[in-house]
């Protein structure tokens, strides 16, 4: 495998907002990437500035007509709206290219914060919005909110209330079955749960099952697992999906053992034989040969390589038990058993790692990545958070491209 590494978007050094009194820094996140139609290399992308930690700011959406190699200057798309109950934020975003439907799917949650920054109630005031462009990201229609059939804006999905809980997207890519539905993949607050650290909260993952009616997508609501909390404290949260060989599901979650640091930080599954709609029991993601291996509470990825047909998983494995969160490195690839439902051991292969200058705090993850259409290279972006300091957010987009071994023209 060869990686190499470049600065994608730089910081914008006069772009430093002031949250709650407080200058925590900007780094620049959630690079959505995808190309603009099934037949060229047109690439569109989106990003956003994170301001505090899980405090988005500016978006912004630039173009490339050369397969990434030069854009187009950035657009301003969105910013933050005040309002007298508080600030409005666009949170997490995901971008799909439907090559069937010739559709750009904008997904991303749109939140209210009554503090400005990050706290608990903010999971209560969250929804799911969908916007489509047909014409390869030169405009979107209208913004649509994501409603399960059957209900409403107010109690928009099975057991989801606006102000009491929520379904949100976190790390998400959708992905497209090979019966033409779409998996938007999600985690649910449990209704009227209220712990006293808003990061201790019992999630639920699952997926939204999308079927296209005419022009617009009708959602339902899959069955979403939980977990023993004496396992995860922190339940099941940022699911990735790909659509195996035999043609089930598997979906690799978020876990933590945060407040439980005793027991061992994992990374945990289910499959589904129906399409997202039910879910085998959670278990523990292993290595081929059947040992576990520990990842801190962070977020992953399954990418299928359409070269070499393979699929494989992005994430973070570490030599130790992890406390919650941490450390968030080293970054690593791996291929997956899909018989198995494994990592392949001898495969895993690191991309980043904490290096001379990083402080203790830098973490590899909430990154995206696409397959290059003309390379078959992974395009992972990703931003180094907290590279500088504890207390320093401050960081550009970074591009890695993996060259996989077997994956050359």
């Amino acid at each position: 495998m060869k990686v190499e590494r470049k600065v994608l978007i730089p910081v914008d050094g006069e772009s430093q907002p002031c949250i709650d009194g407080h200058h925590y820094g900007v780094a620049i996140m959630q690079v959505n990437t995808v190309y603009k139609s099934k037949v060229d290399v047109g690439l569109l992308q989106q990003y956003s500035e994170e301001v505090a930690s899980d405090a988005m700011g500016r978006h912004f959406q630039r173009t490339s007509e050369d397969n990434g190699k030069t854009w187009s200057e950035p657009t301003l798309i969105y910013e933050p709206v005040e309002t007298n109950e508080g600030v409005l934020r666009r949170g997490e975003s995901a971008l799909f290219l439907d090559e069937e439907k010739n559709a750009i799917l904008q997904f991303y949650g749109l939140s209210l914060y009554p503090e400005s920054r990050y706290t608990g109630d903010v999971g209560k005031l969250t929804r799911i919005f969908l916007r489509i462009s047909r014409d390869g990201g030169e405009t979107f229609g209208e913004p649509e909110q994501i409603i399960q059939k059957g209900f409403d804006q107010e109690n928009w999905a099975r057991d989801v209330f606006y102000g009491r809980n929520c379904i949100a997207i976190s790390f998400c890519v959708p992905i497209k079955t090979a019966n033409g539905k779409i998996l938007l993949p999600v985690s649910r607050r449990p209704l009227d749960v209220e712990p006293s650290n808003p990061y201790l909260i019992p999630y639920e993952a699952g997926c939204l099952i999308g079927e296209w009616r005419g022009d617009r997508l009708e959602w339902d609501l899959g069955e979403l697992v939980k977990i023993d909390p004496r396992l995860s404290s922190r339940g099941l949260c940022e699911p990735t999906l790909a659509e195996l060989c035999d043609g089930s599901i598997l979906m690799v979650c978020r876990g933590s053992n945060d407040t439980i640091t005793h027991m061992p930080g994992r990374k945990w599954c289910s499959i589904s034989w129906d399409g997202g709609l039910t879910w085998s029991e959670p278990f523990a993601f292993r290595y081929d040969d059947g040992e576990p291996f520990f990842s801190p509470a962070a977020g992953s990825r399954l990418i299928r390589n359409s070269k070499n047909g393979k699929l494989y998983w992005i994430g973070n494995i570490l030599k130790e038990n992890p406390r919650g969160n941490r450390p968030r490195y080293p970054l690593q690839i791996a291929e997956v058993d899909e018989d198995k439902k494994a990592i392949i051991k001898e495969t895993v292969q690191v991309i980043e790692d904490r290096r001379k200058g990083d402080s203790p705090w830098v973490q590899f993850s909430n990154f995206k990545a696409y397959e290059d259409r003309e390379t078959h290279e992974f395009v992972l972006t990703m931003a180094r958070i907290q590279e500088r300091s504890e207390k320093d957010l401050t960081s550009p987009a970074y591009q890695y491209r993996i060259k996989m071994e077997d994956s050359d023209d």
